[in-house]
């Protein structure tokens, strides 16, 4: 198949998933032994049909320092969203640029922490019983996992051969089936011995998905993720074939883009507005709870948000598909994506924050610039009266 690419495209490409990151912390447990302080679930309201707004003063909240933090935020040319919800409440929400509350783009890497969610939904069905089970005895149809388990596709420890970027990159994206593809690289290393972030890792847990409910896992997640929590949602009716990337590249509304097999595309490709990605963040906050129902069980969200692999990127651990890290020294989770889409949790302030930058054409943040999404996600946090 003939397609192009483009020398900015092959060059910002390896920044798919990974944040921005800084060298000042240690390689150890981020998340305290005991877990992270979660809030009560026990709540006024939810925000199925709409979140309420307060005042940030009315909840601890300096609005001198989110002063900084709008100014930080302003300053970048590609920011388009910062929301934050305290105590259950959306306290704080601007839009820049060509951002807009009905401003609805690839959250690119964010994509992989709602898939986590669909592999943690299969769990709690038992369609799915550990994930110590092998993937080859998962998804017979593929015996080249040989040895790799679940829990090593969670964690990004398949030890798979992998290039993040450039050609073979984009080779993958316009093959037939992508994780024969992927797994026709070869290993390079043990599984289990070695964290190394590859989009075609997280594209195994949707396809696990597929094969074992036989549901689309778009729809899986419209059912039982977008609808109760009242977010706008349609599956694609049908598999778009591209040429080239630029054809990827053209903008959706409320979807999810699917790989050639029809398996929605697990590390990238799902579009919401940034008032959904805080709902998502909100039913983690609250442990996978929303309103009466458990959408999500409890033990799937404590395991899927502590340290499964640590020192990532200098400042970072890995959960399954979410990175824990100190912001402000407070133990904090989130879903990050190409570009700095953000979707920050910190459990003991009760807080969730939605970062949205230029997600057509992202550029990847850098720490210390005026591209800086967790500086800004810090600037909020040190915004929260302690």
């Amino acid at each position: 198949m003939q397609f192009k690419t483009t020398l900015h495209y092959l060059v910002l490409l390896p920044w798919l998933l990974a944040p921005s990151c800084s060298s000042e912390f240690d390689q150890t447990l981020i998340v305290p032994q005991a877990g992270y302080s979660w809030p009560s679930t026990d709540r006024n309201y939810w925000p199925t049909d709409g979140w309420e707004t307060a005042d940030m003063e009315d909840h601890d909240m300096n609005a001198s320092m989110m002063t900084l933090a709008h100014e930080f935020a302003q300053n970048d040319p590609l920011t388009r969203a910062l929301l934050v919800v305290k105590d259950g409440y959306l306290v704080y929400e601007q839009y820049y640029d060509e951002g807009g509350v009905d401003q609805s783009t690839d959250l690119w890497s964010v994509t992989k922490s709602f898939t986590s969610a669909l592999v943690g939904m299969m769990m709690d069905d038992n369609t799915v019983s550990d994930t110590e089970q092998l993937m080859a005895d998962l998804m017979p149809e593929y015996p080249e996992f040989q040895n790799i388990t679940l829990q090593h596709v969670l964690t990004q420890t398949t030890g798979l051969s992998w290039v993040e970027g450039g050609p073979l990159w984009v080779e993958w994206i316009f093959s037939d089936d992508w994780v024969a593809s992927a797994l026709a690289r070869g290993q390079i290393s043990d599984p289990g011995t070695r964290f190394f972030y590859s989009s075609a890792n997280s594209h195994f847990l949707t396809a696990l998905v597929k094969y074992q409910t036989r549901i689309s896992p778009g729809r899986l997640a419209k059912e039982r993720l977008f609808d109760p929590m009242g977010i706008a949602f349609d599956t694609l009716s049908e598999t778009i074939v591209y040429q080239n990337w630029s054809e990827y590249q053209e903008p959706m509304y409320q979807t999810w883009r699917k790989d050639p097999q029809g398996i929605e595309s697990a590390s990238f490709g799902l579009y919401l507005r940034a008032r959904d990605m805080a709902k998502f963040g909100f039913l983690y906050l609250n442990r996978g709870k929303w309103d009466h129902q458990q959408l999500i069980s409890e033990d799937w969200v404590k395991t899927s948000t502590r340290d499964h692999q640590t020192d990532i990127y200098g400042r970072y651990s890995y959960g399954y598909q979410w990175y824990i890290t100190l912001v402000d020294g407070v133990p904090a989770f989130l879903a990050s994506g190409f570009g700095g889409q953000i979707i920050g949790v910190v459990p003991s302030m009760d807080l969730v924050v939605v970062l949205k930058y230029e997600a057509e054409d992202p550029v990847h943040p850098e720490s210390g610039t005026t591209h800086d999404d967790m500086k800004l996600f810090e600037l909020v946090v040190q915004a929260v009266d302690r």
